[in-house]
């Protein structure tokens, strides 16, 4: 079996799982693994004397573990919050930034997304996100990660990684929030997939081997 029919059938395995989670068991893990997220976030901000820092989400939908206490904190603290809007003819994201008023609405598969009167980042301006919060359905202590099969963040990434190229920023951290039963032992992984950096789990935070090979 190749990596995509892999992948796929993973993908299947997992949406189920989560599916059949118990409403209040997610909606608890969820409170949880934004705690551990908030704590790394506060952290973040000690290190930088204090500044305004810049949170990049998805705004959650269906079974997806919930973004909204790590959203809800940014924005208590004063801190930029961006939100993707999907362009389904180019397949990309457009980043628009939310203000704690801004409107949600529902976009393409009613997946929750900023109106688009909310301000756009342009990708010059991508280098500058302190964190990209990244959604997924499995994940592995190597930072792999089996997202949905669409490739909206993967080919984010390769544009960031462009950038961080081209104006010296150090670029964004890429993290996860996850339910119980999504760290894998191995997720299958394909040249060009996104890995991430930091696991937020029930059980606290978790560097991935792939951001600690990163950083030395």
């Amino acid at each position: 079996m190749d990596v995509c029919s892999v992948k796929n059938a993973l993908r299947l395995q997992q949406r189920d799982a989560r599916d059949s989670m118990d409403p209040l068991t997610r909606q608890k893990a969820s409170a949880v693994a934004c705690r551990h997220a908030i704590e790394a976030w506060e952290q973040l901000r000690i290190n930088r004397n204090g500044d305004k820092l810049t949170l990049f989400s998805y705004l959650s939908f269906g079974s997806e573990i919930s973004t909204a206490p790590l959203i809800e904190h940014c924005w208590s603290q004063g801190d930029r919050v961006l939100a993707p809007r999907v362009n389904p003819a180019t397949r990309t994201m457009e980043l628009r930034e939310m203000d704690q008023h801004g409107d949600i609405v529902p976009g393409i598969w009613n997946i929750p997304e900023p109106a688009p009167t909310c301000e756009e980042w342009l990708p010059a301006r991508w280098t500058e996100i302190d964190w990209v919060v990244v959604p997924g359905l499995a994940f592995d202590r190597l930072g792999g990660r089996i997202g949905y099969g669409g490739g909206y963040y993967d080919r984010f990434t390769a544009q960031v990684e462009a950038g961080k190229r081209n104006n010296g920023y150090p670029g964004p951290l890429y993290v996860s929030l996850l339910l119980p039963g999504q760290l894998l032992e191995r997720v299958p992984m394909e040249l060009g997939d996104l890995r991430v950096d930091v696991l937020f789990t029930t059980e606290g935070s978790l560097d991935s081997d792939y951001a600690k090979l990163r950083n030395d």
